[in-house]
């Protein structure tokens, strides 16, 4: 019955006219976000070797090294499009997986068939979660094909793990505002205003507490960062931050409540775009990073307890004993 309600919860997304419309427009700006990461990366690569065939045509014997490049940077843009325009999608899909069963009245009628609740619950996240795996897998692809067709390099097989967790946590994030999306439109029966309260969600969790956090960050006081205007080490900027450590530790926890700031953090460290992770192994970087990690999937898992428990509780509404 769970693989039954998870397909026709796939059938009925695809034939919403917004769920397509947002879904193209994340694609797009997917594939021109990769062409123009890649081409980049072909660039710096065309150089080098027009540089190499020149020195050695007038007999240079000493060649430089290949430079430092770091092609898996090229999906850097995509973070920020999941960021906003993935979030979006993940939003409408599961407020619409809730709120078509309200607005037909199909609600009370499917549940009286025999189908228990948790059941009909699962079979739609299980759906969901079936489309934005082939999203992610699709802009992996994508993503991969662009390197090695355009791009012109060979990855790693560090590059290429590094390249796979990385569309895992994008899964995650996009998972959360999916569940998150489902529960308000379960405890509210009106699918326009829990959509219109998702949103607002959406909008304090990804701007309004990132935007907090960097205002409240010392070193965002002054254009180009105080300490470096100061001339500071990196050791000297953690001795006075440790004078500072109440504040700091405020500051990080506002952040630390938006999962967006938790999928850049693990995301640009995995991309190898945020300094300090290169010599780290793909795992390592996500031990690391276990505190981004934990702020992706707790969050699901929470929204998911109360979205359950809420819909067990709710034998008013349904007329089910």
């Amino acid at each position: 019955m769970i693989i039954e309600i998870a397909k026709k919860e796939i059938s009925d997304a695809f034939r919403n006219k917004l769920f397509l419309s947002i879904l193209v427009m994340l694609l797009v700006l997917t594939i021109v976000s990769i062409i123009l990461g890649s081409y980049q990366v072909k660039i710096a690569m065309d150089n080098y070797n027009n540089s190499i065939s020149f020195l050695q045509s007038i007999g240079k014997a000493e060649l430089p090294p290949m430079p430092k490049l770091n092609p898996i940077s090229a999906s850097k843009g995509f973070v920020n499009y999941i960021g906003m325009v993935g979030a979006l999608l993940a939003i409408v899909l599961g407020n619409n997986a809730i709120s078509k069963e309200h607005k037909n009245g199909t609600m009370k009628l499917i549940l009286s068939r025999g189908v228990f609740r948790d059941t009909f619950l699962n079979g739609k996240l299980l759906g969901n979660l079936a489309i934005l795996a082939g999203i992610t897998v699709l802009t992996g692809i994508i993503t991969f094909v662009a390197l090695v067709a355009i791009g012109g390099v060979a990855l790693t097989t560090y590059d290429v793990i590094r390249l796979l967790l990385f569309f895992g946590m994008s899964f995650l994030y996009m998972t959360f505002f999916t569940v998150l999306s489902m529960g308000i439109a379960t405890v509210s029966t009106k699918g326009s205003r829990a959509l219109l309260i998702t949103v607002i969600v959406w909008l304090v969790l990804s701007f309004v507490l990132p935007q907090i956090g960097d205002t409240m960050d010392m070193d965002n006081q002054i254009p180009g960062g105080f300490f470096s205007s100061m001339g500071m080490s990196r050791d000297q900027e953690h001795q006075v931050l440790k004078q500072f450590k109440f504040y700091e530790t405020l500051r990080d926890g506002v952040e630390e409540m938006s999962p967006t700031k938790h999928y850049e953090r693990i995301s640009y460290s995995l991309l190898n775009v945020k300094p300090g992770f290169e010599a780290n192994t793909p795992l390592e970087v996500v031990g690391l990073k276990w505190i981004n990690l934990l702020g992706l999937l707790s969050p699901s898992l929470a929204v998911w307890l109360l979205t359950y428990i809420a819909f067990l509780r709710r034998e008013n509404i349904y007329q089910l004993n």
